[in-house]
């Protein structure tokens, strides 16, 4: 199956989230079932190409980056780690926002 450019990049955004969230739990000593259950939703939300999916999740990804992003600056070189995941949430929150064709696939009438 190929997918479009659109589809292709919405994906790569919700496989990113899941691997986030399995990474968080590793590093943080527990699995968040709540966060990662979300994920999940967002990640086949995006695959599909629901209508509006980008900008929901592009608005919690952006929200999770502004609760934490200045507690990461402050606490440098322990949160790096964490400020670099910011960083590229904010990026993945852009690129879902903004990119002409993830916008258009998600603004089809795929389901």
């Amino acid at each position: 199956m190929k997918m479009e450019r659109g589809q292709l990049l919405a994906t790569a955004v919700g496989v990113y989230m899941i691997c986030k969230e399995i990474l968080n739990g590793i590093i943080g000593g527990g699995i968040n079932l709540i966060s990662l259950v979300f994920a999940i939703g967002a990640a086949v939300c995006l695959f599909t190409g629901v209508k509006w999916s980008n900008l929901v999740v592009a608005i919690v990804l952006m929200a999770v980056f502004c609760t934490h992003f200045v507690n990461n600056l402050t606490h440098l070189p322990q949160n790096l780690l964490y400020l670099i995941e910011g960083l590229i949430d904010a990026g993945a929150a852009a690129l879902l926002a903004f990119f002409p064709d993830v916008r258009r696939h998600c603004k089809s009438n795929n389901v």
